[in-house]
């Protein structure tokens, strides 16, 4: 290639050329990132001075495949015809990604948050963005990704509460490499067998829309859904717009010491309409105007040769306009081995609030007047490079004019803490929660086991109107490769936690302080399916009832450590 294409090939979007006076490279360019190393990735900042309103003349796309096979230990038959299977991850798709475009005023933020949200996506390994040249006043953008293998048909088990699920499918979020999310599954569990198929594109046609549907069958009934979304995709977006439905029909059980004591069939109705506007933004912190309206409709049946619930279960509509708010610290830090095994996660460091009052009228086909208020909260205490916590509220539930009280109020507040996993190979993780809840009805029973974070004790081994949970990690995080294919972990835990009723009613077999101690692995794909892990572990009750196990055998695909 003649020598001036060549550079015009690696710059073409600038008018100046790479060896002119006004032009400057950076040292941190793409082709030395090494993907497999999170923090090489967090090491490699751009060292240029960017001129004020600076524009991106150009966005140079950089993709990586499954192997490097100019790595003597990937080069091999297997992975060298895995790149050649692997349909690479569209350019368009990974530019729909960005929330900046070729003649924007450069902005830091928004470098950052596209990198955020390329990191996200179930299709990419690891990505990086950053500014790689500057011409006058014109920068040059670079954007690397890595694919991963994303077509998996699915064979496995999983065991969790002294309950076994069996799982088999085909699915890929990465279809023939268009950033679009395909899937078909069968799965069989101690309540079910359903078969299901989902569809999902977070860029229609290459915009920020999104679309999906899924629909399962079951043998005890049905799910169907689907959506149209333009979401705050940036936190410099304007605006929002939403509409969803769905249907949902299954059998489900009553819960008392532990035990099902009744069956009977549910079926679940949503749709909802919504949009979003930012208001105000000063100092990092931002506000959003909320408002839409939600249709929620839950009817009960009873079941052939099951006590007649009735008395207990009621039909219930809620039909209401809402309004509310969303206010935001945008700031964010990047740090590795919190949740996830060697791998660059984004946390948020400041808070999220949100608010939503809407008023179910019995004139709009509610069953009754009702005022819903939903409410979360979070918040960073600390980020620093050796550790982050955080802690957190919310409520949901309605005020039944009729009865002047609450009814299926819960209340959530949690607090977690990492330390050391970014700077050294082990870590500390604690999470404490505590749950309080108000005029459940029936079909709402706030529950603790195996499957409700007490890894030691069958699912639903207590139930109540209280419930408190304290969790201790020991986490590791060997720099451990084999065959460029797997991460490993391990971790040492105990898990202490009651559920209980405040008025003294039975909780269960075992109605004191519930606590468990174990150990287990954790295996993670650095090349197939990389935003889940495997789960497995060994958990011992401590001082448990005779009746369950002395130990419990843990294994499932989790997103988080």
């Amino acid at each position: 290639m003649p020598l001036f294409l060549a550079i015009f090939h690696v710059c073409p979007g600038l008018a100046a050329q790479p060896d002119a006076p006004d032009c400057t490279a950076s040292e941190i360019q793409p082709e030395a990132i090494d993907l497999d190393q999170p923090r090489d990735q967090l090491a490699r900042q751009s060292d240029l001075a960017i001129p004020d309103g600076a524009v991106i003349g150009q966005v140079r796309i950089i993709r990586r495949p499954i192997f490097d096979t100019s790595d003597p230990g990937q080069d091999n038959f297997l992975y060298r015809t895995l790149n050649t299977l692997n349909t690479p991850t569209w350019k368009s798709a990974l530019r729909a990604q960005l929330v900046f475009s070729e003649g924007d005023v450069y902005q830091p933020g928004s470098i950052a948050e596209s990198e955020r949200i390329l990191r996200q996506r179930q299709y990419l390994a690891a990505a990086w963005v950053g500014v790689t040249r500057v011409c006058g006043n014109e920068v040059e953008v670079a954007v690397l990704a890595r694919d991963t293998w994303t077509l998996l048909p699915t064979v496995g088990a999983t065991r969790s509460g002294g309950e076994n699920t069996t799982n088999a499918g085909l699915s890929d979020p990465n279809f023939l490499g268009s950033g679009k999310n395909f899937g078909v599954s069968y799965t069989e569990d101690a309540d079910r067998t359903e078969t299901s198929l989902s569809f999902d594109d977070p860029n229609l046609l290459g915009s920020h829309w999104q679309t999906g549907f899924s629909y399962a069958s079951r043998s005890d009934g049905r799910g169907r859904s689907a959506y149209l979304e333009r979401p705050f995709f940036s936190e410099l977006t304007d605006w929002r717009f939403g509409l969803s439905g769905n249907e949902d029909v299954r059998e489900e059980s009553l819960y008392v010491s532990a035990q099902a004591v009744a069956n009977y069939r549910r079926r679940g109705e949503f749709a909802s309409i919504d949009a979003g506007w930012r208001l105000a933004e000063r100092d990092g912190r931002q506000l959003r105007l909320l408002g839409g309206y939600r249709f929620d409709a839950i009817e009960f049946e009873n079941l052939p040769n099951e006590p007649d619930l009735s008395l207990l279960l009621a039909d219930r509509t809620l039909s209401y306009p809402w309004i509310g708010f969303d206010y935001r610290e945008n700031r964010f830090r990047e740090m590795t081995n919190l949740t996830r095994l060697q791998r660059i996660e984004d946390v948020r460091d400041g808070f999220v609030w949100r608010t939503e009052l809407g008023y179910s009228a019995s004139g709009l086909g509610a069953t009754e007047d009702r005022a819903v208020l939903n409410m979360s909260f979070q918040d960073a205490l600390l980020a620093t490079d050796t550790g982050y916590a955080s802690y957190g509220f919310s409520q949901s539930g309605s005020w039944r004019f009729d009865r002047s009280g609450f009814e299926n109020l819960v209340i959530t507040l949690n607090l977690e803490y990492f330390h050391g996993g970014s700077v050294d190979w082990n870590s500390w993780y604690t999470n404490m929660s505590f749950t309080a809840a108000h005029n459940l009805t029936p079909d709402r029973q706030l529950l603790i086991g195996g499957e409700n974070g007490l890894r030691g004790y069958p699912s639903d081994y207590q139930q109540g109107n209280r419930r408190a949970l304290w969790t201790l990690e020991r986490r590791y995080f060997p720099d451990w490769h084999p065959f460029k294919l797997f991460r490993l972990g391990g971790v040492v835990f105990t898990d202490v936690g009651r559920a209980w009723f405040d008025d003294g009613r039975s909780s269960g077999p075992d109605e004191g302080v519930l606590a468990d101690a174990g150990f287990g692995l954790r295996l993670a794909s650095s090349r197939v399916e990389v935003q889940r892990m495997l789960h497995l572990d060994f958990a011992f009750p401590i001082a448990a009832d005779d009746s369950i196990d002395q130990v419990q055998v843990v294994l499932r695909g989790r997103t988080r450590f």
